[in-house]
C-alpha cells in the first residue's frame, strides 16, 4: 500500500511539473500555432481550395483562355490602391521581391477605392511573360534563381511545355501566381499562391 501511495505521489509531482513548464518561443511561433496575417487577403472567386485558392480557365481551340482573380481584405484594414507586381512559377515570391526580374504586369492594376480588386488576364499574357522572363535570365548575376514561369507535372494535351490541360484530369495543369498588393497607406502585402487551373 505504501509503495502504491509513493508511486501516486511521484506521478502527481511529475504531472504538476510538466504542466507548469511552458517554453517561451519569443517572437517565433510555437510548433502547433497558426500564423495569421495581420491583414488577410482573400480570393473571393475561388472555385476550389487545395492548400491554395484555385480559379479555372478553359483553353480554347486557339490556345487562349481568360481568367480573373478577385481579392478582398477586411473592410476595417484599409483600401487597396493597386496590384503592384505579379509573378508566376515556383520562384514567384522571389520574383516579386527583386527588381532583377520582370513584372508580369506592364502597368499596375489600379484599385477602385475599396477593399476589393480584380486581376484579369489570359494565357497569351502568360506566354508573353515567359518570353520576357527567359530574356532576362542570361543577364542575371551568377547564383540568381532561374526557374521557369510554369512547369507542369503531367503531359499537356498540346505537348510538353505548352499551356494546355493535362491529359490526366486527376493531376490538372495549374499556373502558380503570386501578387504584391499595395494599400492606400503604402502597406504592401504578398498574397498566398493562387493557382489557375487549365481546363
Amino acid at each position: 500500500m505504501k509503495k502504491i501511495a509513493t508511486q501516486l505521489a511521484l506521478l502527481l509531482v511529475l504531472a504538476v511539473g510538466f504542466s507548469a513548464c511552458k517554453k517561451d518561443y519569443g517572437n517565433h511561433l510555437a510548433p502547433l500555432q497558426d500564423s495569421i496575417a495581420a491583414i488577410p487577403v482573400t480570393v473571393t472567386n475561388q472555385v476550389y481550395f487545395e492548400r491554395f485558392p484555385v480559379v479555372t480557365t478553359t483553353v480554347g481551340a486557339d490556345g487562349n483562355g481568360t481568367f480573373s482573380i478577385a481579392f478582398s481584405i477586411p473592410a476595417d484594414k484599409g483600401k487597396i490602391k493597386e496590384i503592384t507586381k505579379v509573378a508566376t512559377g515556383n520562384s514567384g515570391v522571389e520574383y516579386l521581391q527583386s527588381n532583377l526580374y520582370p513584372n508580369y504586369l506592364l502597368t499596375p492594376v489600379a484599385g477602385n477605392g475599396t477593399n476589393t480588386i480584380t486581376f484579369s488576364s489570359d494565357l497569351n499574357a502568360v506566354r508573353s511573360y515567359v518570353t520576357r522572363l527567359n530574356a532576362v535570365f542570361p543577364t542575371l548575376p551568377a547564383g540568381s534563381t532561374k526557374t521557369a514561369a510554369f512547369a507542369f507535372t503531367g503531359t499537356s494535351t498540346g505537348g510538353a511545355g505548352t499551356l494546355t490541360p493535362n491529359a490526366n484530369a486527376q493531376t490538372p495543369n495549374q499556373l502558380r501566381f503570386f501578387f504584391l498588393i499595395t494599400l492606400e497607406d503604402g502597406t504592401q502585402l504578398i498574397t498566398t499562391e493562387v493557382d489557375v487551373r487549365l481546363l
